[in-house]
């Protein structure tokens, strides 16, 4: 129970904030101001998207983490574009929009801090690595809005 609270208080209040009220704007933008039933799964799906990533690497004690890399970013862009636009399962489309707003959130963190992202990308990417990851993320949140 101690390791579900330090989840909780390790997540950034901005990052918390931004996931939800990204969510918030989808949503409204999908469903305007008639959301069908099924998109409460949708909500419940992002809201646990913000914590699944960290409570993966609290869990199973991953370090370092695996979702830090430019392996699982590539299946992650090819997953979540699925997922977003093809599956019927709202909490699985929450979930992955918001587990991609966490990653992007991540990288936009460690680059104000470390001021690279070696650990994301290889050298060849460093630069446009994180400008490319957001503009897929930007065009996957669009066709989710748009088709699915």
């Amino acid at each position: 129970m101690d390791n579900i609270f330090a989840i909780i208080k390790r997540k950034p209040t901005l990052f918390l904030f931004m996931s939800l009220g990204y969510l918030l704007l989808v949503g409204f933008l999908k469903w305007q101001i008639h959301p069908p039933i099924s998109a409460i799964w949708f909500f419940v799906g992002g809201a646990v998207g913000v914590y699944f990533l960290d409570a993966a690497e609290v869990f199973f004690a991953l370090s370092p983490s695996p979702f830090r890399s430019f392996v699982f970013l590539i299946g992650f862009v090819v997953v979540s574009l699925f997922i977003a636009t093809s599956s019927g399962a709202r909490i699985a489309q929450g979930l992955v929009l918001s587990l991609y707003l966490t990653l992007i959130l991540w990288q936009i963190g460690e680059r104000q801090v470390t001021g690279a992202l070696v650990q994301w990308y290889p050298p060849i990417l460093a630069e446009w690595g994180l400008p490319l990851f957001t503009f897929i993320f930007l065009i996957e949140t669009y066709l989710f809005i748009a088709w699915a």
